[in-house]
């Protein structure tokens, strides 16, 4: 499979890298819309096509699926104008910064027939995937209770400063948490989708509706809850999940100098329904320098069967719920939940 990808910032070297190591994937373009980054995919993608403008990387008939790794706020127009031009499309996370990108996005897909998925690759990671698999398979009983942290250093700017600009960002919830938010709905899935959030966070001085740190708790209409709260003040990149069901529970961890370290420690325990203690699940490999691949890794099988990961409907649910934090914490409410 021929892919074109759009962005060649820190990112974009990560796929390209990945790519290159994936039997039945080919690297046959690259766009870029930067001076330095289009001489440096040149320097170091010898005999890949380097594209400055997304029009030129569509009409190269060679490529079969484009693969988007750019700032926030061109995920959904880029989204849009890959599917019209008949190519599949993996789209970096959030898939748009409004609800009505994101509408935008599941409306091409639904009228090109092509493949789209949506990076939310924590849903192949052997680790936060293997959290739902004990779930399903009854290990905890009916889960009530969760809690998801996040302690980290703040973001990298990015090419242009993308990543400190909510222009371009959209918002720091949007940024990392949506991966977050999206692994607690799966999580508790037999529950259904929560009617009501609400949220506190520390507002950052970078620009309106970025906060340094934030908490949100998810309700859920048969009185179970979440809370996700993340803190951009830390230092390195730390996850701590806690879950309890009516019969067992969970804690899961993941540490790392940075979040794309080859050498993170992790660690999940389980007390399972009807024991005493708990017990260490193995776990072989996480994070989300090998989650990435893997989840290139499933294109060769996914694209001709139109079977992603995540779909754009499927990743509406999120995005959704990340924007109305944003609400929350803006208006200093709790805000209900409408669903279709």
């Amino acid at each position: 499979m021929q892919i074109g990808l759009a962005g060649y910032g820190a990112w974009g070297h990560m796929h390209a890298a990945a790519i290159g190591r994936i039997d039945g994937l080919t690297l046959a373009g690259v766009l870029c819309h930067g001076d330095q980054s289009a001489a440096l995919a040149r320097q170091e993608l010898p005999g890949v096509a380097v594209h400055r403008d997304l029009a030129t990387l569509l009409a190269d008939p060679t490529i079969e699926l484009v693969d988007i790794v750019v700032p926030n706020h061109l995920h959904a127009a880029m989204a849009v104008a890959a599917l019209d031009a008949g190519k599949h499309v993996l789209l970096e996370k959030p898939m748009a910064t409004t609800l009505a990108d994101a509408e935008r996005v599941v409306a091409a897909v639904d009228r090109s027939g092509r493949y789209l998925g949506v990076g939310l690759e924590l849903h192949v990671s052997r680790q936060w995937a293997k959290v739902r698999e004990l779930i399903a398979d009854g290990a905890i009983g009916r889960t009530h209770y969760a809690n998801l942290t996040l302690f980290r250093r703040p973001f990298r700017g990015g090419s242009g400063n993308w990543r400190r600009t909510s222009s371009t960002v959209g918002s720091w919830i949007l940024e990392e948490p949506i991966h977050y938010i999206d692994l607690l709905l799966w999580y508790f899935r037999e529950r259904g989708l929560p009617v009501e959030v609400a949220a506190d966070g520390i507002a950052s001085p970078v620009g309106a509706g970025m906060y340094d740190a934030f908490t949100a708790t998810l309700r859920f209409a048969d009185g179970a809850y979440a809370v996700f709260s993340q803190c951009l003040g830390g230092f390195e990149h730390s996850l701590v999940l806690e879950i309890a069901g009516d019969q067992g529970a969970l804690r899961t961890w993941w540490s790392g100098v940075i979040d794309r370290t080859h050498t993170p420690d992790f660690e999940l325990k389980l007390r399972r329904a009807g024991a005493e203690t708990a017990e260490i699940i193995e776990v072989k490999k996480s994070g989300e320098v090998f989650e990435l691949e893997e989840q290139l890794r499933r294109l060769v099988v996914d694209v001709p069967a139109r079977t992603p990961l995540v779909s754009a409907r499927d990743a509406l649910p999120s995005l959704k719920i990340c924007l109305e934090i944003e609400r929350a914490l803006a208006e200093r409410r709790p805000i209900k939940l409408a669903w279709l």
